[in-house]
């Protein structure tokens, strides 16, 4: 049996919010001390909400790293928006909206009109200060996101390098409620490894191709077999929109399909701690990002 946890155990939903290439995902992967959010360093990266659970002495912080704040062009990218809106003002026990130094572009600032609906306290993060060298801008995100937004402490952080992230974690677990772990203790996400699988995957096409093929990429795992004493055997179909993509995202000769291979392998294999074995196979799936059967099928989309 599971022990029951001790009176006075906190736990709770912590939504990670902000403009895509904020660094949520890197701010998930640090709090919680491992890697569970692909990173790039183009926008727009994550897709899905992904949990990271912290467990601590007496508390479990549940982190939702959300897509970036978006306008949805298509059912995939409404789809990504509602999943935004959702945590940031419906499921957090406490939201942190992280943000670069300085003001946000003014088309932008529309996008923020969520968190103002929130029903939870707001933590203002100022993120990438390893990279600032005067207070300036600093304070002047502080300043704009104070006026614009109900702000109930400010943070300065670096989340790639940890600097802030000991006060922002002690913090978050003062914020938290009483109430018993939502998972168990030893769990750190929601996900399963074929999840991970099709997302590392994603994270070697961000690394590896430029302009639309990224955005225009989808990842389904076909098999994701597990033998004792074996490799592991992960076959792994990529969607792209496109005819005219097909022959970019394989390459002369098939170089580029093979190196996308060969990356994806090692990240997995590093991922899973045991061998892999990775094939890949491209299929054109013109309007998957409108397509609501496809969407559900790679765990993008439900019927409201």
């Amino acid at each position: 049996m599971t022990a029951e946890p001790p009176a006075g155990f906190r736990a709770g939903f912590v939504p990670i919010t902000g403009l895509p290439n904020a660094g949520k995902s890197t701010l998930l992967n640090s709090l919680c001390g491992t890697r569970l959010s692909i990173i790039s360093d183009k926008p727009q990266t994550t897709r899905n909400n992904i949990l990271g659970i912290l467990n601590g002495p007496g508390f479990q912080a549940v982190f939702v790293d959300t897509p970036g704040f978006l306008r949805g062009r298509n059912l995939f990218e409404r789809s990504m928006a509602g999943a935004i809106k959702r945590a940031a003002a419906e499921e957090g026990d406490l939201c942190i909206l992280i943000a670069e130094p300085g003001l946000p572009p003014p088309d932008k600032i529309p996008l923020f009109e969520p968190l103002k609906q929130a029903r939870c306290p707001l933590y203002l993060a100022v993120n990438k200060l390893d990279k600032e060298t005067t207070d300036v801008r600093v304070k002047a995100a502080e300043e704009f996101y104070g006026k614009l937004l109900s702000i109930a402490q400010v943070f300065h952080i670096s989340a790639l390098t940890g600097g802030g992230l000991k006060e922002l974690r002690a913090a978050i677990r003062a914020a938290l409620p009483e109430h018993p772990p939502y998972y168990p203790q030893d769990q750190l996400t929601d996900r399963w490894e074929r999840f991970y699988a099709a997302e590392l995957i994603r994270e070697q096409i961000f690394k590896l191709y430029s302009q639309e093929i990224p955005y225009a990429s989808a990842v389904e795992i076909e098999v994701f077999r597990e033998t004792p004493g074996e490799y592991d055997q992960v076959l792994a179909k990529i969607h792209i929109a496109r005819e005219s993509q097909k022959p970019i995202i394989i390459g002369r000769g098939g170089s580029a399909l093979k190196r996308l291979r060969e990356t994806s392998q090692k990240a997995l294999a590093a991922f899973l701690r045991r061998p892999v074995e990775l094939h890949l196979t491209v299929k054109v799936s013109p309007g998957w990002q409108d397509n609501p059967v496809f969407l559900k099928e790679i765990g993008f989309y439900e019927k409201k």
